[in-house]
């Protein structure tokens, strides 16, 4: 492909899916290949459509890139969780998979983000220090 077409390719999907965040601005490290970006238009239509919500979602991920929200902070729980998503992806059936977790179950309850929000939830646990003990 010649630079123009790949520099039109870069511009448009920043468009659609925003700036990319570089690694070292990232509060959590992302394997080689996933890339984070904060837009606004995936996250809107993530909340709209997955969460039922007129809220914007919090981070969309679409294969091994992670939409997060311009309008929020990116958090290392916010990045382990997408990265659970990331995961997902490589069953080529994920997307129709996941669509049809969240039709029977809703969001919250879609297999899927049990899945995601329990091992966020045990990152969590994991960083958390035990204080001294006192005599």
């Amino acid at each position: 492909m010649e630079d123009g077409a790949v520099s039109l390719l870069g511009r448009v999907a920043d468009g659609v899916l925003g700036a990319r965040v570089p690694a070292a601005e990232l509060p959590y490290p992302v394997p080689p290949g996933v890339t984070v970006r904060r837009g606004r238009l995936m996250t809107r239509l993530g909340g709209w459509f997955m969460g039922g919500s007129r809220r914007a979602a919090g981070a969309v991920t679409l294969g091994r890139t992670i939409v997060c929200n311009a309008d929020l902070p990116i958090t290392d729980d916010l990045i382990v969780h997408e990265l659970v998503h990331v995961e997902q992806w490589r069953d080529p059936l994920f997307a129709v998979r996941y669509v049809a977790g969240w039709i029977r179950h809703g969001y919250r309850n879609n297999p899927y983000e049990e899945e995601a929000y329990r091992r966020q939830a045990q990152y969590a646990a994991s960083r958390k220090t035990v204080p001294p003990r006192t005599l």
